[in-house]
């Protein structure tokens, strides 16, 4: 059995590569054979044991052709396309490039890392929303693959056949294990601080302006805490954002106990950022269902994480613990349970042990081994769940 990825792989940072490169090893621990990367943009031509990858199409084109054209050449059995409106966009392209792969007599699995609400406007279809193009996919595709029971749920509800849609979790790796002392030296982190980390992308979703708040609270009670936000802006104009929340943690008193990148985590260097901390915070405030790769990461290395009581989280409170998630418009709540898990070592012992134990029931292997049973289920005919 033949698998390819339809997806921007290396060098491309902001996207889906590392995820690939996680799944492709994943499926690897199960099934021998070599995988295809069918490239979009710069994606450099590799050829290595664990796969083959070229650049054939570019998200700024009508690249229908161009992908039919990889998989015609690399002649996979199963594809998996790793959706997202700023990779593939929001229009006829990606339902037709799916229906073209199909009469190519490929298997498609189409990985929607997000569900939006129903009522998200979107020029496609009659409706204008975001539900005419999720049915025109499902109709399309030989699978829906999400990452939860309520992102299926709301699939279903808007008319998706539910055999189509297969729920496996997004995988954890365990990351290198570094020196915590010599991590924070590196990154200029008061060696004896309690330190809570965010990191990833920065935009007004992710909740930064509350976590500032919250902390500002947090030192009053804690005050050797200490608050290191790594990540950047995947979009330039988000840049300015980044001048702001510099300047916020300065007005609110907190500048001399924050250390805010603002640049690219660069791969070499983010287990030394994990290394650094105590607790990994993530107060976003998103209102659509999806999971969180930096959940997955944090797990992986048994780090104590707070997370914000939505929907992307469901799985933190449904799988570990209720007592790891907090309202997203309250600083107070946020404040209280940082604290909790910085000073309370029997607390957090608990905590910790359940977060390792869904990062080993969530390891890149045992994920992997789901989705190789997907495919042979396709492959031979059968739904995909």
């Amino acid at each position: 059995m033949r698998i390819a990825h339809v997806v921007n792989y290396w060098p491309n940072a902001a996207g889906f590569a590392y995820y690939t490169e996680q799944l492709m090893i994943g499926i690897r621990a199960h099934h021998a054979e070599r995988q295809y990367i069918i490239g979009e943009g710069n994606t450099a031509a590799v050829e290595t044991d664990l796969y083959r990858a070229a650049p054939y199409w570019s998200r700024h084109e009508n690249y229908v052709d161009d992908v039919v054209r990889g998989i015609r050449e690399m002649k996979p059995d199963v594809a998996y396309l790793q959706y997202a409106h700023d990779l593939f966009g929001a229009d006829h392209r990606f339902p037709r490039v799916v229906e073209a792969i199909e009469k190519a007599g490929t298997r498609t699995i189409v990985n929607m890392h997000s569900v939006y609400p129903a009522s998200r406007r979107m020029k496609f279809g009659r409706s204008g929303t975001v539900v005419d193009f999720d049915r025109a996919i499902g109709a399309a595709a030989s699978c829906i693959h999400v990452h939860t029971t309520r992102m299926k749920t709301e699939l279903v509800e808007r008319g998706l056949d539910a055999s189509k849609i297969a729920v496996i979790p997004h995988g954890s790796l365990p990351m290198e294990k570094r020196d915590q002392a010599a991590s924070r030296k590196e990154l200029g982190i008061p060696e004896n601080a309690k330190v809570v980390l965010f990191f990833g992308f920065i935009w007004t979703g992710k909740g930064v302006e509350r976590l500032q708040s919250a902390f500002r609270l947090l030192l009053k009670r804690v005050p050797d805490a200490f608050l290191y936000i790594g990540g950047y802006t995947r979009a330039r104009r988000w840049g300015i954002y980044v001048k702001y929340l510099h300047l916020r943690g300065s007005l609110l008193g907190i500048g001399s106990r924050t250390r805010l990148s603002g640049s690219y985590v660069p791969h070499e260097m983010v287990p030394s950022v994990f290394a650094a901390a105590d607790v990994v915070a993530m107060p976003y405030q998103q209102d659509y269902a999806s999971v969180s790769g930096v959940v997955h990461q944090t797990a992986g290395l048994g780090k104590l994480m707070l997370c914000s009581r939505i929907t992307k989280f469901d799985e933190v409170g449904e799988h570990v613990s209720p007592e790891l998630l907090a309202d997203p418009d309250s600083t107070e709540e946020w404040a209280t349970r940082l604290e909790r898990l910085l000073v309370d070592n029997a607390f957090a012992e608990e905590m910790r042990a359940k977060i390792l134990e869904f990062g080993e029931d969530t390891h890149w292997e045992r994920v992997g081994e789901k989705h190789v049973q997907l495919c042979d289920a396709l492959v031979a005919g059968k739904a995909a769940a």
